[in-house]
């Protein structure tokens, strides 16, 4: 069972690896040509880059090389498209990039952006862009009818650039006569399609600091324009080291993402425990189309 276990975490794992070397294939948007998402009277959307526009008409010439003259009174509406160019095909962007199932990534919420959803059902949470660098989540538990404590998020990008962006954050309980949480600092790196996290915490309660620390592993490969593999994984520092691994998939939409997946456990020399199951549901709000 417990090589059961690792098998679908190898599995995205190798996918990254294999792509050292190579170039990514996500082509990333380029400011001097941008791409425009047009949305029809009827409901037919069309991704392009627009070629000329009057007060009654707007070229469009789309990823496939095809030109639409449009009228402006078919148009309910134009705006900037936000994802990345594969073989041609548009790919919107994740709008949930700045997680994986559970934990955070080094990435930051722009001002104003925010989702709210919930984990596994019993969990629902929230996240808004305060600054451009500065992402407040929070949430809390709902077992048996009664709101449990909840918890507070705040996480700040220190660093970013093309392919690394590095932030600091903790996790803290607000409760009665509670005054515990992680601190936290976490790293992502690679592309918005490709990319591996990296985290490290320390459990505190009110002054008090562990001397012991929680590392964290993430692992994100997009395949197609609507399914992203994700793989998030703990050690703890427990019972001569302990490991909680999972892996699955996550549904993109357009702004409504769904993860499905299974998470393990692995104490010590003990038989792994398996397979709970993962279901998160997440809906994006302040974001360009």
């Amino acid at each position: 069972m417990k090589n059961a276990l690792l098998l679908s975490l190898a599995l995205i794992t190798l996918g990254p690896i294999a792509l050292r070397g190579q170039e990514d294939p996500a082509i990333q948007l380029m400011p001097e040509q941008p791409l425009f998402e047009v949305v029809l009277v009827d409901g037919t959307v069309l991704i392009g880059s627009i070629q000329e526009q009057s007060e009654t008409t707007v070229v469009l010439v789309t990823l496939a090389g095809v030109t639409f003259e449009l009228q402006r009174a078919d148009i309910r509406s134009v705006a900037a498209a936000s994802g990345s160019v594969v073989n041609s095909q548009f790919w919107r962007a994740d709008p949930s990039s700045t997680r994986l199932f559970f934990t955070t990534t080094g990435r930051s919420l722009s001002r104003g952006e925010g989702y709210a959803g919930v984990y596994l059902l019993v969990l629902p949470f929230a996240a808004v862009g305060v600054t451009d660098r500065l992402t407040v989540a929070g949430g809390a538990p709902i077992l048996f009818g009664e709101v449990q404590p909840a918890y507070l998020a705040p996480k700040l990008q220190v660093f970013r650039n093309a392919t690394t962006q590095i932030a600091l954050g903790t996790l803290m309980l607000i409760g009665d006569d509670l005054n515990v949480g992680v601190a936290y600092g976490v790293g992502t790196f690679g592309s918005p399609d490709v990319a591996v996290t990296g985290g490290i915490g320390f459990g505190y309660a009110g002054s008090d600091f562990s001397k012991n620390a929680v590392g964290m592993l993430g692992i994100e490969r997009r395949v197609s324009g609507s399914i992203k593999l994700i793989s998030e994984n703990y050690f703890l520092p427990i019972d001569g080291g302990s490991l909680i691994v999972s892996a699955g998939i996550r549904i993109l939409g357009k702004s409504l993402t769904g993860d499905v997946g299974l998470a393990g456990l692995i104490v010590g020399q003990d038989e792994p425990l398996c397979c709970l199951p993962l279901l998160n549901l997440s809906y994006a709000v302040g974001r360009l189309p």
